[in-house]
């Protein structure tokens, strides 16, 4: 009978210990951010973000400009700055969310999107 219950005993603590290891490989990309963001511009045309864990990429779908680069995200101080391969520096930007709105403000020029 002890033999019995010391068993059941290290098959619990080995299922909840997996348990716990699986919790902990969950998905990492999960920030303020992630996801897939659309950007309706007249004048620069239609643009799609995508933040994922660190990683970027910004398409062009009306320019055919696409690239592939990372992000650095401060929740905190509400900033994001962002690196793509086709761009010669990061660029810093304070962001807003509203829903599904995301707003990405930098010296250079504000960018309204919307999570899809």
């Amino acid at each position: 009978m002890k033999k019995m219950t010391k068993r059941i005993i290290a098959l619990l603590l080995i299922a909840m210990l997996s348990c716990t290891m699986l919790a902990a490989c969950g998905d990492s990309s999960s920030d303020a951010i992630s996801g897939t963001w659309k950007q309706t511009d007249e004048v620069n045309g239609d643009w799609t973000w995508k933040f994922n864990g660190g990683k970027a990429h910004l398409t062009g779908d009306t320019t055919g400009f696409e690239s592939d680069g990372t992000y650095t995200l401060d929740e905190a101080a509400q900033k994001v700055t962002v690196t793509l391969e086709n761009w010669s520096d990061p660029i810093e930007y304070t962001y807003t969310l509203d829903g599904d709105n995301l707003t990405l403000d930098s010296t250079y020029s504000t960018y309204k999107l919307v999570k899809q």
